[in-house]
């Protein structure tokens, strides 16, 4: 019986690894996220990427905190130095980074679709490329814009479910945002 008792901790410290395991598995795994792009940019030229700083009027039109800014920041930061791009002054970058959270009011939604001068009628043309993944926007999203800064129009788009829950804790939200963010911008269009 003394026995038995020793290999409890043995036991417990196997179920421990074997979770910790599945838990790295089903996280590394990346799903894609429906992307949409205008074809005539030359995405092969950008090098150098930045955000509207804080106190500018579309900074001012996000309705985050600034928890949750940095933590979606950073984690495009993250992925975007990780392929080779470099962070820029606003005047010199060659796209300007957005982002946006869907609420489930549409009016915010709207807004940050004419901040970044998305038109949605325009995903019918031919000068745009769609994803096979289905579009859909639903609160809670993450949509990440890459903005051509001559003309301050959109020219690539990706959403991804975030699935918060009520009992996510900053560093589950911290994950959920990093996944979505490395989802999303694995499918910056190469030419």
């Amino acid at each position: 019986m003394f026995k038995n008792l020793l290999l409890i901790p043995f036991a417990y410290s196997n179920l421990t690894l074997i979770a910790l395991l599945l838990l790295t598995v089903t996280s590394c795994s990346v799903k894609n996220s429906p992307v949409i792009y205008y074809n005539s940019f030359d995405f092969s030229q950008v090098n150098s990427y930045s955000f509207y700083q804080s106190g500018s009027e579309f900074f001012d039109s996000q309705n985050l905190s600034y928890a949750q800014r940095s933590r979606i920041e950073l984690a495009i930061e993250k992925h975007l130095d990780s392929q080779s791009f470099h962070y820029s002054d606003l005047n010199s970058a060659d796209i300007i980074v957005t982002y946006h959270i869907v609420e489930q009011s549409t009016a915010s939604y709207k807004a940050y679709n004419k901040s970044v001068l998305f038109c949605a009628h325009c995903l019918r043309a031919n000068s745009w490329i769609k994803g096979s993944t289905p579009w859909q926007v639903s609160p809670g999203s993450l949509i990440i814009d890459l903005v051509d800064p001559k003309n301050n129009r959109s020219v690539w788009r990706s959403i991804y479910p975030l699935n918060y829950q009520v009992e996510d804790n900053s560093m589950v939200m911290n994950e959920k945002i990093t996944n979505a963010v490395a989802a999303m911008l694995s499918q910056y269009p190469r030419k």
